[in-house]
């Protein structure tokens, strides 16, 4: 079995995989002040009241875009599998080791979640894709059809754009992340709601038509050919108003996460 983590800086999703399939997973607060010892007590609480041993663990990967948690996680995975985890580095997107890279002589920064991401939507499509990803912040991940990540694109998150607006101003609330009845808001409510959510709708369309058009003339793939996954915690709220997502996986990450650890740590426990 494989113990998956992927860091965020909003949670830290943890799974166990059964070879691809996932038996259980957790999200935990990320919280920087929180101890190894502590993080262990909460994970190994989860695990046992899904009646998963540590032993039953062959090894474990780390994935994550916080840095401070990397430390405490690390004690985490040698605490309760008694095994050293691998821990994903962004420079693996540059020396070939995976199906997708960044082009050579590249200076680009890439997140390990965006670089998972782009492997299992790689593995799921095997052609040129992007991974829209509805998390603390909204990415968009695109890869063209010979596996090259070609480029990024980063607005805030839906949810961050929401608490912004409360925690800047003085009389606009934190509202749900709802779809109104109209872009017309008659309340503040819906009014906050229109600009978001029907916002970002655009937003998101406009995007992927962008950067279909820019990847065309980078490397010769048609729009009519990109495949558009979204995946992210808050990627329900746009699915049901736009068609723009041809498959909607909120566990792309880990997946792809997990196929990472089949190449670089085998298929087996060695």
């Amino acid at each position: 079995m494989l113990f998956a983590l992927d860091i965020g800086n909003t949670n830290v999703v943890a799974a166990v995989f059964d070879g691809d399939k996932i038996l259980c997973q957790w999200r935990i607060a990320s919280d920087a002040r929180r101890t190894g010892d502590e993080y262990t007590s909460v994970v190994l609480t989860l695990m046992r009241d899904a009646g998963i041993s540590g032993e039953d663990i062959d090894k474990s990967i780390i994935s994550s875009v916080v840095p401070d948690l990397i430390g405490p996680f690390i004690t985490v995975c040698n605490r309760i599998t008694r095994k050293k985890p691998y821990v994903l580095r962004s420079t693996l997107s540059l020396d070939g080791t995976l199906p997708v890279r960044l082009p050579g002589g590249s200076t680009h920064e890439l997140g390990t979640d965006l670089l998972c991401n782009a492997v299992g939507a790689w593995k799921m499509f095997g052609e040129a894709n992007i991974v829209v990803d509805f998390g603390t912040a909204l990415t968009l991940t695109v890869t063209d059809s010979k596996g090259i990540i070609q480029g990024i694109t980063i607005s805030p998150g839906l949810r961050t754009a929401i608490h912004s607006l409360a925690s800047n101003t003085a009389q606009l609330p934190v509202v749900p992340l709802e779809a109104p009845p109209s872009s017309l808001g008659s309340t503040t409510k819906e009014a906050i709601q229109a600009g978001v959510v029907l916002g970002y709708k655009g937003l998101v369309e406009y995007l992927i038509s962008q950067v279909k058009a820019d990847l065309k003339k980078i490397s010769g793939d048609s729009p009519e050919s990109v495949h558009v996954v979204a995946t992210g915690g808050l990627n329900s709220v746009l699915k049901p108003l736009t068609d723009a997502f041809q498959v909607v996986d909120k566990e792309l990450t880990l997946k792809g996460l997990k196929a990472v650890s089949d190449i670089i740590q085998g298929k087996s426990g060695e």
